[in-house]
């Protein structure tokens, strides 16, 4: 009987033993099961600080960090965006889809102009959050500090002028729309190569040119400003020189006096009001540009041409300025160019009054 009694409890025992190494074996998948669903539904994407940040690898929902932002990935990959920082131009009400218009307005995410919506990002719930813009040297530690605040993945993706391919193309990593991105990025190595070209072939003889802002049109940005840089790329002289460089608010101010000095060749105005200004104000009169007919207003629909704000805009400005001024040199149909911009960039088939309003007093 004590042997029978005996055996019982060892059977018992083994068979204790069995449960817990089945269970803990349990555990061990349940747990290596849930690595393995978190590895499969995240990537590491590295930004162009090399930031190391882990996102769901399918992306829908984006939020830009500020105006910059909102302008070039409307470019890229508009119904991606859960919200904008901004409203787009009242002048391009009419070529934004009111779907766009109507989405929640985060505001500026960080920086001197920093007004976010908490509210409406919460409600909003965006995968990622994107930073657009130069490399100033602080990215790496603002977004770190701004992901660790909201709580929420976010990048920095470096653009300028001459880097918006690669910018594309990172964009086209990031989405997962890499097809349409690289087609944006094609386009702006095509116009970069097509401006070195005429630059090659202008040499030292380039025109020299006036950008005309401010309310008198006395505000411009002088040489070697941030907003300047695209009349070199374009292959013209800027004639404002040996003046104090401001690339931020209205620029740098200058005088009629300092204008007949320089005697710029062309003069583009920012405004039509600054437009008709120089038209019909006679202390303009005395400048030769304005003798020879030479003034012209940069498209500003949806986006100024020229860099206002500084983005992919600049592209279609590359082609439009160097077209007006170096016709002979960068033979464009500047109408066919604009309407292939707009479809590409801006998601618009323009019809023909919508691109007499991008072109109104633009060309020669």
């Amino acid at each position: 009987m004590k042997k029978k009694s005996f055996a019982l409890l060892i059977l018992g025992s083994l068979m204790l033993l069995l449960a817990g190494c089945g269970g803990q074996k349990s555990n061990s998948q349940s747990t290596s099961s849930k690595a393995s669903t978190t590895a499969t539904t995240q990537r590491t994407f590295t930004d162009s600080v090399g930031r190391k940040v882990k996102l769901p690898q399918k992306i829908t929902k984006i939020a830009p960090s500020g105006p910059l932002a909102q302008l070039v990935l409307y470019s890229s990959t508009p119904d991606k965006l859960v919200g904008i920082a901004g409203d787009f131009p009242s002048e391009a009400a009419n070529m934004i889809p009111k779907k766009y218009q109507d989405l929640p307005k985060f505001g500026q995410f960080y920086g001197k102009s920093s007004n976010l919506n908490m509210e409406a990002l919460s409600a909003a719930d965006p995968q990622v959050i994107v930073d657009i813009g130069e490399k100033k040297g602080s990215e790496k530690e603002d977004m770190d500090k701004l992901q660790q605040q909201l709580k929420i993945p976010t990048v920095f993706i470096e653009a300028n002028l001459d880097h918006l391919p690669a910018t594309y193309q990172k964009l086209g990593e990031l989405t997962g729309n890499k097809k349409a991105n690289q087609a944006l990025a094609d386009y702006c190595t095509k116009v970069l190569a097509q401006a070195k070209t005429a630059r090659q072939k202008i040499g030292d003889k380039k025109a020299t040119v006036y950008y005309a802002s401010g309310k008198a049109g006395l505000n411009t940005n002088a040489q070697g400003s941030f907003h300047s840089q695209i009349f070199d790329t374009i292959g013209v002289t800027n004639v404002v020189k040996d003046v104090q460089i401001a690339s931020q608010g209205n620029g740098t101010t200058v005088s009629i006096e300092q204008l007949m000095q320089w005697q710029p060749e062309y003069i583009i105005a920012e405004s039509d009001a600054v437009y008709q200004t120089i038209k019909t104000d006679p202390s303009w009169q005395q400048l030769t540009a304005v003798q020879k007919n030479r003034v012209y207003k940069v498209p500003t629909v949806p986006y100024n041409f020229l860099g206002f704000p500084p983005s992919v805009n600049r592209i279609m400005g590359i082609q439009w300025l160097g077209n007006l001024i170096y016709p002979d040199v960068y033979k464009l149909d500047i109408q066919k160019n604009v309407k292939t911009y707009y479809k590409l960039f801006w998601h618009i088939d323009l019809t023909k009054a919508q691109l007499q309003q991008v072109l109104d007093h633009g060309t020669r």
